[in-house]
């Protein structure tokens, strides 16, 4: 079979990606969502330096490029090129969940900081080169016409589980004073998403991969650092945004179960009654997250910049204006459902061009992505690095959080304005549809 043939897109892969998105979606949670609550339950913590361990933990996935191009270059000849580096890393991932399980509970409060942070970058160690490989294999085999929709139901997924199964199982968990055994939860789940991907075929392994001259021409090009710049700068406020805001309403709400400056969160009262608004705040945001990849994937399948239009006209105002709303819960809950959807509309809407672009090279289309989310994940890190040094610098000059905050999003709008704007200096015969390119004369 050729290697450009179109092999058949079954209707059960959407299914397979989306499940492997799931239980990477809980690893989120329990990092980004369990685990912070989960510290300041237990000890008197600086907001800045959670976001400090996580901008190391995170970095493994700027190195994404360097296992794009193993992973393009390296496989077997009988399970194909991505398929076993799927399998062995989700294992090496969900074994480290399973080993955090069993001796979390043996730390101190004087090493529980460094401990989790040495078990966060094994987990993501191995779920980043397990997360690449997939990446390539969705790449593979997705057609255009269905890249939008899979990018929408996968991120879905992965926001589902990081806002629904990492809050709902991290409140079930903690009822029961067991968050341990969700770490052991989630190291069997991956496991177990590692195994599905085996059902898709595989295009057979290109005989001479051109590695460096594939990968000299896509540094050679000027669209493409347009592309990873876009990106860069575009995920800076996201791994932020979620986390500041859920502080911003907690901390402001009637009868507020946080107490203390942002430098010095603690908790007042039972830990769950506290946990239960959190999780209710993040199951809102995960619903918005939700509605809007599935709906904005659904207009990237017909007009991929009008999606792209739509998000950021959505998620930049937002981000001006969201210190405003700080009151009552609903009036939160409403505020952060606007935010999950606009999330939500980004990633889809930037997924599905990143991806289009990634099909220029096929023999390195795992590459290109790669360093598309290397470029993302290293926003993320610095933007959770830069976030914790302006809360400490801002916190010195404010007393209270919601103006730190507001400054701190200003920030991020402005970083967010920039992406977009380099995201429009992007040829739209790059990644439009050819339809949309006739009826504007793009093309004839």
């Amino acid at each position: 079979m050729d290697n450009q043939e179109e092999l058949e897109f079954k209707k059960s892969y959407p299914y397979i990606f989306s499940f492997f998105y799931l239980a990477q979606g809980l690893y989120n949670g329990i990092q980004y969502i369990v685990i912070p609550f989960w510290l300041i339950s237990i000890m008197t913590i600086d907001l800045a330096v959670i976001l400090g361990i996580f901008s190391i933990t995170v970095i493994p996935w700027a190195l994404k490029f360097l296992i794009g191009l193993v992973n393009d270059k390296f496989g077997s000849e009988r399970f194909g090129r991505r398929k076993l580096w799927i399998l062995i890393f989700g294992i090496y991932a969900g074994i480290w969940f399973i080993i955090t399980g069993f001796t979390i509970d043996l730390q101190s409060t004087d090493t529980i900081l460094d401990y989790i942070l040495l078990c966060a970058l094994m987990w993501n160690i191995g779920i980043a080169i397990a997360d690449t490989s997939l990446d390539g294999l969705i790449l593979d085999v997705t057609p255009k016409e269905n890249l939008g929709k899979v990018q929408g139901y996968t991120w879905a997924m992965n926001l589902f589980g990081n806002a629904g199964g990492g809050i709902i199982l991290g409140a079930v968990f903690l009822a029961f004073d067991a968050i341990p055994l969700l770490f052991v939860f989630e190291g069997f789940l991956l496991i177990i998403s590692c195994i599905f991907p085996f059902y898709v075929k595989e295009r057979p392994i290109p005989e001479d991969i051109q590695v460096w001259s594939n990968m000299k021409e896509i540094v050679s090009k000027g669209k493409n650092w347009k592309v990873f710049s876009f990106s860069f700068l575009d995920s800076i406020p996201y791994g932020v945004v979620t986390i500041a805001y859920t502080i911003l309403i907690l901390l402001y709400a009637p009868k507020s179960p946080i107490s203390g400056p942002v430098t010095s969160l603690s908790l007042e009262g039972v830990a769950l009654e506290a946990f239960l608004i959190y999780v209710l705040l993040g199951a809102i945001n995960g619903g918005g997250v939700i509605l809007g990849s599935i709906v904005t994937g659904r207009i990237a399948d017909k007009n991929r910049r009008l999606a792209v239009y739509i998000a950021n006209i959505g998620y930049i105002p937002f981000l001006i204006i969201c210190f405003l709303f700080r009151g009552p819960y609903i009036l939160g809950g409403i505020m952060i459902f606007l935010l999950g959807a606009s999330q939500g509309a980004l990633t889809a809407s930037f997924q599905s061009i990143r991806g289009d672009l990634s099909k220029q090279y096929p023999e390195l289309n795992s590459t290109y992505f790669a360093i598309v989310i290397s470029c993302l994940n290293l926003g993320q890190s610095v933007g959770m690095a830069t976030t914790s040094v302006l809360i400490t610098a801002f916190s010195s000059i404010y007393d209270e959080y919601y103006l730190t905050f507001f400054w701190i999003m200003l920030i991020m709008a402005g970083i967010q304005f920039l992406s977009f704007l380099i995201f429009k200096t992007i040829n739209r015969k790059e990644y439009e549809h050819k339809h949309i390119l006739k009826k504007h004369n793009i093309i004839q």
